[in-house]
């Protein structure tokens, strides 16, 4: 089937850009205000499932295993909730950059591969850090964090156990640099330029079996525009991919 032309916003009359801007502004006000009404109900549901869990229920009975299977669901839910708010926070314009300067990146990254062996338990990766403690950034903390934390909980999704992720943290041409590699399951060439759209998944059969919100790298992607950042990625099906984020200059602290 033949592609069908993508039509630039510049291109169209005034009056429907506007119309187009309003109307993803209403889009991202409707998720923001939903996500934040179902917050509290999660949490009362979630109350009530931990309680009943708590309870010495009998084990030759199914209510056990079904308010396990409950329990397991809200918690995905309410992630999916805490992403979505997330992203309409970052894809609003006007919501400043909470700057911090001189962020030591290689002491948050110790701390984020730490809790990666952890989540990985049973699959036993092989998870390795090369981190250059004299290149740090300036920025916003909090959405580094997240940035670094979904592109190396992604790679552990994807990759079989006992495969291999590489994080890296250093300079190149006096621009700070941030990869993850792993040995996973790889992306075709084709999808590549749809992985940071909002739900999209690569692995349709396995997107629910890795336990992800499908907004991971939808976040990613907003929090490297909110820093001038850019987004790389090679991959080989069956071979692993690597995704690199490159920051700029002026963000860039080099204390050698």
């Amino acid at each position: 089937m033949k592609k069908k032309p993508e039509i630039s916003l510049d291109k169209l009359p005034e009056s429907v850009r506007a119309h187009i801007v309003h109307l993803e502004r209403v889009r991202r006000d409707f998720v923001a205000n939903v996500s934040h009404e179902l917050r509290t109900p999660l949490t009362v549901i979630q109350g009530y499932l931990e309680a009943l869990l708590a309870q010495n229920l009998d084990e030759t009975k199914p209510w056990k295993k079904i308010f396990s299977q409950m329990y397991q669901h809200s918690i995905r839910m309410a992630n999916i909730i805490e992403d979505l708010l997330l992203l309409s926070i970052l894809e609003t314009d006007d919501y400043p950059l909470q700057e911090n300067a001189n962020i030591n990146i290689k002491e948050m990254l110790q701390t984020l591969v730490a809790e990666a062996r952890n989540i990985s338990g049973d699959k036993k990766h092989s998870i390795t850090l090369k981190a250059d403690p004299e290149v740090r950034l300036n920025g916003a903390e909090n959405e580094l964090k997240s940035l670094f934390s979904n592109l190396i909980i992604n790679a552990i999704k994807y990759t079989p156990a006992k495969g291999k992720i590489k994080v890296y943290w250093g300079q190149e041409q006096g621009r700070a640099v941030f990869k993850v590699s792993d040995t996973g399951i790889g992306i075709a060439k084709k999808e590549i330029p749809r992985i940071t759209e909002r739900f999209y998944r690569v692995d349709k059969g396995r997107s629910r079996e890795s336990g992800g919100t499908g907004l991971g790298l939808a976040i990613v992607k907003h929090i490297l525009i909110r820093h001038q950042s850019e987004l790389s990625v090679a991959s080989q099906l069956g071979k692993g991919s690597t995704f690199t984020c490159l920051f700029p200059p002026a963000r860039t602290v080099l204390n050698l």
